[in-house]
């Protein structure tokens, strides 16, 4: 059997739900009264936020893309690499991301693309003086350089595939998928060079062995002597690389493509802008302004802002009533509750 509730407790509950309901109609009352004042901080809010857009440049992003394949072996000049299918993928995967944000691929673009001789990249910062006043010495324009570039590069990857996404974020969006092309060039020309120098150990161990069994005047032995060129030669290209002479193209024809596992997808430029994100902007702005306006109105009602510098004097001059006059009213309904 239920039990029923008393009239005392009838009573409280009737007593709770009429309080809080005046107290909203006094609040929304409140708001209502200084809307002239929360109307005008979130306009002076709005305006700032539209001046302030106007001096930002809009940002653009280039993603270029690693695709890597764990499901069969390659063959490089001829030599049979391992197949990396029977390491942890997602170790495999987790290594080449930390490997490309990393100072070193950084450095590696920023000195086949020359960016320590860029404004943009090598503009000295406005603590550069402090450095020196303080005994420092100062960044030189490759490590500022670098370091830009890092702020600007962001990798990430998707634990449900093999892909790796190289994102750069500049000002111009060829210069963002350049870059981020580069960025995975470079990578790729790591991995190029480490697998060049395991093919090239192997190859160099099989000729030393057939030139122990048969001599050096036997066809293997000759064969095994010109792939150990080829591959010398490629070791080199890997490790020397070609600069670019067309540093203004997206796709340049000396970056790596393709290693053994790996291949590029090359990024596009993309002329639509990645940010400042406008409308997020503006709603955090307004609610913003509004928290400050209720903050400021609850103050004015209660008498407590007392600095009305803080508020255009025309619309201090158009609020309802006096400042202290509305004060004793407040005191006024709250001995009345």
């Amino acid at each position: 059997m239920l039990k029923r509730p008393t009239p005392f407790e009838k009573n409280s509950i009737y007593t709770s739900r009429v309080y809080y309901e005046r107290l909203v109609n006094h609040k929304l009352r409140m708001l209502w009264r200084q809307r002239q004042l929360i109307a005008a901080i979130l306009g002076i809010a709005l305006a700032a936020l539209s001046v302030a857009l106007l001096f930002v440049a809009p940002r653009y992003t280039g993603e270029a893309m690693i695709q890597l394949d764990f499901t069969r072996d390659e063959t490089i000049e001829g030599e049979k690499v391992q197949s990396i299918a029977s390491i942890d993928a997602i170790a495999v995967v987790g290594g080449a991301v930390r490997i490309i944000r990393s100072r070193a691929i950084a450095g590696a673009v920023v000195s086949v693309l020359g960016l320590d001789n860029d404004p943009a990249y090598a503009r000295p910062s406005l603590l550069a003086p402090l450095w020196s006043v303080l005994g420092f010495a100062p960044p030189t324009p490759r490590e500022m350089a670098v370091a830009r570039l890092m702020e600007q590069t962001k990798v990430t990857n998707d634990p449900r595939s093999y892909l790796i996404t190289v994102a750069v974020t500049t000002s111009e969006p060829e210069r963002a998928a350049r870059l981020a092309n580069w960025v995975a060039s470079e990578y790729l020309r790591g991995r190029l060079q480490e697998q060049t120098i395991g093919a090239y150990a192997t190859a160099e161990r099989e000729m030393n062995t057939v030139a122990s069994v048969f001599g050096p005047r036997h066809p293997s032995y000759l064969s095994g002597s010109a792939k150990l060129g080829r591959l010398q030669a490629a070791l080199a290209a890997a490790r020397d690389g070609v600069v670019t002479k067309e540093r203004d193209a997206v796709v340049a024809r000396d970056m790596v493509r393709f290693a053994a596992g790996y291949s590029l997808l090359p990024a596009e430029a993309v002329l639509v802008p990645s940010g400042p994100n406008t409308m997020l902007l503006f709603l955090l702005t307004t609610i913003a302004a509004l928290a400050v306006g209720i903050l400021l109105a609850s103050l004015a009602e209660r008498g407590l802002l007392q600095c009305p510098v803080l508020i255009p004097g025309a619309l201090w001059a158009r609020s309802p009533a006096p400042l202290a006059e509305r004060g004793l009213s407040w005191w006024r309904n709250s001995v009345r509750r």
